[in-house]
């Protein structure tokens, strides 16, 4: 059973919704204890003590109370500078809040992936290759829920990955040389090499890079769709960052 009281957590926001004429709900991203949903009260007065605090990609501190599943804001206010993100750069960040709501169970902690979203947050405010970035964070949201891919041999022999070569990556599976069943991604050895080391050179590593880990990630999700993606599909165009993420 959850702690009845917890403190001094370091946490982000991923989405608040109204709850009373009040109150509101908030799912926060917590280090040590993952995904949880609080009830913020009183968040929607004027002169509510939680103003200011409850905005994305604003590192906080947090503490909350209660047994229930959804247990009660006790206090909330901001750490370091948020991370100012703008333009593609925030459609990227809601992205990766649908992410993480989608797939993450309530209470399982995931440190590593709380730095992992730090980091690349503070990238993406760099307007540092968003596209790239995001595929890095894909592959280590797979990697924590325990769906890591398989990046340096194929799975059909045990044999080194070709750079040279392509694969078909079956999802649930991962790289083979060859296949019948049209299931999964065809996608040259180089890329897979690419999102193993986290450094990409060529267009055609970061567009194999996009349609398979796209593949990836709605497979785990069991057929729920994304809605930021039909929204940035509409808001960018087809060689945008963010439409990289959205559209086919």
């Amino acid at each position: 059973m959850q702690s009845s009281r917890v403190y001094n957590q370091a946490a982000f926001l991923l989405r608040r919704r109204p709850f009373t004429e009040s109150s509101v709900l908030i799912d926060l991203f917590s280090r040590t204890y993952g995904r949880v949903v609080l009830i913020a009260k009183g968040a929607r007065k004027v002169k509510s003590r939680w103003r200011g605090s409850l905005l994305p990609f604003q590192p906080l501190v947090a503490a909350w109370s209660g047994r229930g599943d959804v247990k009660t804001v006790t206090a909330i206010e901001t750490d370091t500078p948020a991370h100012p993100l703008e333009g593609k750069a925030l459609y990227c960040g809601y992205y990766l809040n649908e992410l993480i709501l989608r797939m993450l169970p309530r209470f399982d902690p995931y440190e590593g992936l709380f730095d992992n979203y730090d980091e690349v947050l503070a990238k993406m405010a760099r307007d540092t290759d968003l596209e790239w970035n995001l595929r890095i964070f894909e592959k280590q949201l797979l990697q924590y829920l325990g769906y890591g891919m398989h990046l340096e041999n194929d799975v059909d022999h045990g044999k080194r990955i070709d750079p040279d070569c392509r694969y078909c990556y079956l999802p649930g599976t991962g790289p083979v040389q060859l296949d019948n069943s049209g299931d999964g991604v065809w996608i040259h050895g180089s890329t897979l090499l690419a999102l193993d080391t986290g450094k990409v050179r060529a267009h055609r590593e970061r567009k194999e890079a996009k349609v398979l880990l796209r593949t990836l990630v709605d497979y785990h999700l069991g057929g729920q769709l994304l809605r930021t993606r039909a929204v940035y599909a509409r808001l960018f165009s087809s060689n945008s960052a963010v439409n990289s993420v959205a559209a086919d």
